[in-house]
């Protein structure tokens, strides 16, 4: 049977896929209209807490890096979707193989499309960067993470592969379920241990010395009242100008991450105020919350992944599970908005708590408009671009959030 007489025989599973593909491209449109029409704000708001200098550099970082991102997304699918049409028909991909010969499929399918990437991943990254002065890598340097996260990336899509293909074969009928089942457990395992393992690769961890600052976490914990595990300073400032901190991990794995670039650079009210921020997503247990959102959206996916493999009535083949694995990606990026809406739920949870175990809204607001500038965000973007890509607030709607917090009686 040739391709077009095959492809026509699948009937619904077509349609849906095509109609999924539009509604993509359609968002990738509208991005690229998007970044096309960023500009600087010249607001009196935006104006009174932002210089013209910087928002007229923020705005030229940002249509470039969202015009790469649009191009890299399009050509992530473009480039998979041409791989598999030109492997259709080889018997290798067609049929059902042994399970290992079915791993290296997937490895070179994950292979090909790093390689095929690495230039557009190296100007996103490594070029822009260092054009807009975030960056302090070494190509060197960077190539050696790019790899480190490309070998990541393709030891974990090839067994995550080849575990839904060996489901597949054993268990035709529940293999949606056990591939539930696997990712819950993955997922949980993945919180616990990549902290310990995964992070390591790509920063050197030491705890903090600042013996003050320490005590002033732990008193800040306290008022939360939630547990803190260690306190790291991550070495980022040999690689990068940005500044963060993070909480991560699960059970004894649970830790607060502080980049050193934000010790530097920054004052200890300044840096209480960000780890105040991280606290709010603790006391309110986003990550658990992130975790729960997670598994039932993957429950969804993969239920109408079965319904998909049913409706294309396909024998089990590399072939079938790398149409899966596509439309699975395209699905989750389309329902990308949503969780985007409530992770920035989520980040005015943790500034209104911020704001209230610090009662020093002013220098929370100070600390805003430093991370703004020190990050080179797009202070406030249209309504569009906030509902398709953003996962935290813009940074005006931050401040306006906090200028309107009245701490507690």
């Amino acid at each position: 049977m040739n391709k077009k007489a095959m492809i026509s025989s699948f009937g619904w599973p077509v349609n849906f896929l095509i109609i999924i593909g539009a509604v993509v491209l359609a968002m990738l449109i509208i991005l690229f209209i998007c970044a096309l029409f960023i500009k600087s704000s010249e607001s009196k708001d935006v104006l009174s807490y932002f210089d013209s200098d910087f928002l007229k550099k923020a705005s030229d970082y940002n249509r470039t890096v969202l015009l790469v991102s649009v191009l890299e997304r399009f050509m992530t699918w473009a480039f998979m979707g041409l791989l598999l049409f030109l492997l259709w028909n080889n018997v290798y991909m067609s049929t059902r193989v042994h399970v290992m010969l079915a791993a290296l499929i997937f490895f070179l399918f994950t292979l090909a499309l790093f390689l095929f990437l690495l230039p557009l991943q190296y100007y996103q990254e490594f070029a822009i960067s260092h054009r807009f002065g975030l960056s302090n890598q070494t190509l060197s340097a960077w190539f050696v993470e790019a790899i480190k996260e490309g070998v990541l990336y393709m030891i974990i899509s090839t067994i995550g592969l080849t575990a839904i293909y060996a489901v597949m074969i054993h268990s035709p009928k529940y293999w949606w379920i056990i591939a539930i089942a696997v990712f819950i457990v993955f997922i949980v395992f993945a919180n616990f241990i990549f902290p310990i393992l995964i992070d390591p690769l790509f920063y050197k961890f030491e705890p903090l010395k600042d013996a003050e600052l320490e005590k002033e976490i732990l008193l800040l914990a306290e008022s939360a009242k939630i547990s803190v595990g260690s306190i790291l300073v991550a070495d980022a400032s040999r690689k990068t100008n940005k500044v963060n901190a993070y909480f991560t991990g699960i059970g004894k794995s649970k830790r607060i991450v502080i980049y050193d670039n934000l010790l530097n650079k920054y004052s200890k009210k300044e840096v209480l105020s960000v780890i105040a921020h991280e606290m709010g997503h603790w006391k309110y247990m986003h990550i658990a919350k992130n975790i729960a959102i997670g598994i039932a959206g993957m429950v969804i996916l993969f239920f109408i992944m079965f319904i998909l493999k049913g409706g294309l009535n396909m024998a089990v083949s590399a072939r079938l599970v790398l149409i899966l694995f596509i439309a699975f990606s395209l699905i989750a990026y389309m329902t990308n908005p949503l969780s985007n809406m409530i992770s920035r739920h989520f980040e005015v949870q943790a500034d209104m708590k911020a704001a209230e175990l610090t009662g020093d809204s002013g220098t929370q607001i100070e600390m805003l408009q430093k991370l703004a500038r020190s990050n080179l965000s797009y202070v406030s973007p249209s309504g569009v671009l906030k509902f398709l890509i953003y996962t935290h607030p813009p940074i005006m709607d931050r401040i306006n959030y906090v200028n309107k917090f009245d701490k507690p009686n």
